[in-house]
């Protein structure tokens, strides 16, 4: 086996592992938050729908915490778990920078990682799976939505 099957198979396990762990528990999603800012995503290739709620404090721009609600696929699902798991305690402009890097990475290949968050790189895994890279982006594009006026 070459470097990259190995690297590709661990990959391939990682995200396996992320998919399926966040999926079964979600972190976030039913919790009741005095939410700021909402959105409310749809995905019609998958039929995901998720609404995305933020508590951003206006003195500082931080992210105090963040839920969601809907139904999704088991990727999507995932991608809001963590979104809800690591977006609290960061500046809302790094929200923007987190999805740009995602995105790169995921269209781009492996010459961006670096510019993807350490945290979803095992969901890099759907690349394997093009038609479900919007699955996995819909929560973070729709965090965006709901913080852009």
């Amino acid at each position: 086996m070459t470097g990259d099957v190995e690297s590709d198979d661990s990959l391939a396990a990682l995200y396996r592992q992320a998919v399926l762990t966040h999926a079964a528990a979600p972190h976030g999603q039913g919790v009741a938050i005095e939410a700021t800012h909402e959105a409310e995503g749809h995905n019609p290739l998958c039929g995901d729908r998720v609404v995305i709620r933020l508590q951003i404090l206006p003195a500082d721009g931080l992210v105090k915490a963040a839920a969601f609600d809907g139904e999704a696929c088991a990727i999507c699902l995932a991608s809001a778990s963590l979104l809800c798991q690591h977006l609290p305690g960061k500046a809302q402009g790094d929200l923007e920078a987190m999805i740009d890097g995602f995105s790169a990475a995921l269209v781009n290949g492996d010459h961006v990682i670096e510019k993807c968050p350490a945290f979803l790189q095992p969901m890099l895994g759907v690349r394997a799976y093009p038609a479900r890279i919007a699955c996995a982006t819909l929560p973070w594009r729709t965090a965006i939505d709901a913080i852009t006026p």
